[in-house]
């Protein structure tokens, strides 16, 4: 059984809470409009940050691997089996809950092509977009590495094919931001192409681990942290100052690479730093690190399911008064948990266990 980060499990909870936090709007719990907005920018790029990080020692063993194909296969089975079914579940739920019939594009993560199917299930944008990182960068990565490897060390060809796959979709972000789009949210947070290298990011500092551990040592120390936090919060000043009077960010083309280039960067070195926290690691007690594993484990049904909650909870405290709208947000906030973790323990940890056992079998 492999032993759990503390950190990144608190930064995966603490992640959720902000994707909560970004849709406690359907509530009147008087917190700013900017806040609830870059609760939810913050968030996605956590996330991002994480599963590259995450998922990026397994693209780099696949890559590196005597059978490249074999192992990226298995590697795809493992994200199925992980994903979809409680995905189809949470989709087939809003379909039936909103009685509308689910968009073929959402069963194929194609929904972020189509702006009226992408409103079906608003926060699945992030997952889409991290379904073509697993499949299309994860691909391309060990393609890359593959044909580079034949010029140069195979650990110099894996290198240079990670930063191939990060300066494309960071070239075509800034053509595009300097189009000056209309709608940035539509057209450059959630257009899939031009966000990948968001968690190509989280592979190269999964690379960094591997080959340069004293260079990852020094991203590992309080001043790393510091510069993280200060910097999101930097981030944070600069975007409530662009908001306009109703509230919404007021996009440049600087802004926008700004936000998405920078942001990301300051998430990776946010998982570094927590990844083994010398104080959390010394003096959490077992019963706290189990609890927080937990909750950990149920954060991605949390994230699939809580505005389904919260958009069945909050018509009936509509026009409340503040303490109860509260009171309601809570109530919805648990109700989010109890589903979660019905959802995790039935259908999400079930599924892979029998998957694990399948492939096992001679």
């Amino acid at each position: 059984m492999k032993q759990r980060s503390i950190g990144l499990d608190l930064l995966r909870i603490g992640a959720a809470a902000l994707v909560i936090l970004c849709h406690s709007g359907f509530f009147s719990l008087g917190f700013s409009s900017g806040l609830l907005s870059f609760s939810g920018v913050l968030a996605v790029e956590i996330f991002f940050a994480l599963s590259g990080f995450l998922v990026g020692r397994t693209l780099i063993s696949a890559a590196l691997s005597p059978q490249p194909g074999k192992a990226l296969i298995s590697f795809y089975q493992n994200r199925l089996f992980r994903i979809l079914p409680l995905y189809y579940l949470a989709l087939a739920a809003t379909g039936l809950l909103s009685r509308t019939a689910v968009p073929l594009s959402n069963l194929v993560f194609l929904q972020n092509f189509f702006p009226e199917d992408l409103n079906f299930m608003g926060a699945s944008w992030s997952l889409s977009v991290e379904m073509w990182f697993y499949f299309l960068m994860g691909g391309l990565l060990v393609l890359l590495t593959g044909i580079l490897s034949r010029k140069i060390a195979r650990e110099k060809a894996l290198a240079a094919a990670t930063g191939i796959l990060i300066l494309i979709p960071l070239a075509l972000r800034i053509l595009a931001a300097a189009g000056e789009p209309e709608d940035w949210d539509l057209e450059i947070r959630k257009q899939i192409l031009l966000r990948l290298d968001a968690p190509m990011l989280g592979v190269l500092l999964a690379l960094i681990q591997k080959y340069r551990p004293g260079l990852y040592r020094k991203l590992r120390g309080f001043p790393a942290l510091a510069v993280s936090l200060g910097g999101i919060g930097l981030i944070y000043w600069l975007y409530r100052r662009n908001l306009d009077a109703t509230g919404t960010f007021r996009a440049t083309a600087p802004g926008l690479v700004l936000l998405f280039t920078v942001l990301p960067l300051l998430c990776c070195l946010l998982v570094a730093a927590l990844e083994k926290p010398r104080l959390l690691d010394r003096y959490c007690p077992a019963w706290a690190a189990r609890g927080i594993g937990s909750l950990s484990q149920v954060t991605y049904a949390v994230y699939l399911l809580q505005v389904m909650v919260f958009a069945q909870i909050s018509p009936y405290f509509a026009g409340a008064r503040f303490s109860v709208s509260w009171l309601g947000f809570l109530l919805s906030c648990a109700l989010v948990l109890l589903v979660s973790y019905g959802a995790y323990f039935l259908v999400e940890k079930p599924l892979v266990i029998w998957h694990q056992r399948r492939r096992k079998r001679p």
